[in-house]
């Protein structure tokens, strides 16, 4: 993989940990800010970028990690966890790991026609 997406999956993962940091204080939905995203969770690599948090907001949002609503251009501007985001970010787990294990599944080969209607064939009224 290159260093943009590595750096891409590495602002979704400390998004989703500063959003777990702030839900523990108290913030239910806190307001995006690259600055204090970067010092909460010790990002060492160069500044986060606005553009970077909003992606990395609007990845969280589809994935079903926080909620909240989506504007153009800013991404989820005060995202909150669900409760699926609060697992996942608990685990302290990398998010790639889990959409490389998705891909890997969705690689399976396909299911036949045949095999698909045998087994829709049982259910039919």
């Amino acid at each position: 993989m290159s260093a943009a997406t590595d750096r891409q999956w590495a602002v979704r993962d400390a998004v989703l940990r500063w959003l777990l940091a702030k839900t523990t204080e108290g913030y239910r939905s806190p307001i995006l800010d690259a600055d204090a995203i970067g010092g909460e969770v010790g990002w060492a690599a160069s500044a986060l970028s606005d553009d970077e948090v909003y992606d990395a907001s609007n990845y969280l949002f589809k994935e079903g990690y926080v909620t909240g609503m989506p504007v153009k251009g800013v991404g989820i501007p005060r995202p909150m966890l669900t409760l699926v985001g609060r697992r996942v970010a608990k685990t302290g787990n990398p998010l790639r790991s889990k959409a490389d294990a998705r891909d890997a599944k969705s690689r399976r080969r396909p299911r036949t026609f045949a095999e698909a209607s045998v087994t829709t064939a049982g259910t039919a009224k």
